[in-house]
């Protein structure tokens, strides 16, 4: 079953009328969690009386979802729906080629107020970088998030809810190696997708670590940008 504060999370951002980031459910079993979230998607539709006519699913049926598949399924997503959202599923994304995960990503990053998504797969292997940076992670048991850090977490919780100054105390007092910082901007990344905040930053978080990881950049330099934006 769907986490109760996901649920929460969610139906008080529709009724905000605002832009939600698509949710990427994972978990072992696929028919089970294909199962659950269309049940959560049939729950919303009842809650907002949404027929479920504007539900879409591209069912997984075992073969690569192709670039033309796509298109013909997110036809819908361009014109807004008389109702508060429709919603768009699709199935064990890691059928998407690269041709068709890439003709996503602008849907992707901006849904819509009008639009809902949901994706499932069995775990975040097999899914591109570039859509894991624009979807919020839900472990639905049996999928594993090595990189969350409580530390870490704790820090962003308590400056960004509670305008706690101790995350200044531990970057400015600290001697860190760059692998600290990596870990803090992976952690950012794992609380703006747990909480449906900073959504917009994502992508170049995720970029930042890459030339840090790459490049050689000022790790300290990228750190304190975000501190900043943050705040």
């Amino acid at each position: 079953m769907i986490n109760k504060n996901i649920i929460e999370q969610i139906t008080q951002k529709i009724d905000k009328d605002e832009e939600i980031s698509p949710c990427l459910f994972l978990g072992k079993n696929g028919d089970i969690l294909n199962s659950n979230v269309e049940s959560f998607a049939q729950e919303i539709a009842k809650k907002y009386e949404i027929p479920l006519s504007y539900i879409y699913t591209l069912k997984d049926d075992g073969e690569k979802i192709k670039i033309a598949d796509i298109k013909r399924f997110l036809e819908f997503s361009v014109s807004r729906p008389p109702y508060k959202v429709q919603i768009f599923i699709i199935e064990n994304i890691s059928r998407l080629t690269l041709q068709s995960a890439n003709s996503c990503l602008k849907f992707f990053e901006e849904p819509g107020k009008q639009n809902l998504i949901f994706l499932t797969n069995n775990s975040e292997s097999g899914v591109l970088d570039t859509i894991l940076s624009r979807t919020r992670n839900i472990d639905m048991g049996g999928a594993s998030f090595s990189k969350k850090d409580e530390f870490y977490f704790s820090l962003i919780k308590s400056y960004t809810q509670s305008k706690s100054t101790e995350i200044f105390s531990y970057f400015f007092r600290n001697k860190l190696e760059k692998s600290d910082y990596i870990k803090f901007l992976e952690n950012l990344i794992l609380y703006a997708k747990e909480n449906l905040c900073f959504i917009d930053l994502l992508t170049d978080i995720e970029e930042d670590i890459n030339a840090i990881q790459q490049n050689n950049v000022s790790a300290k330099y990228i750190v304190d940008k975000y501190l900043l934006i943050i705040k």
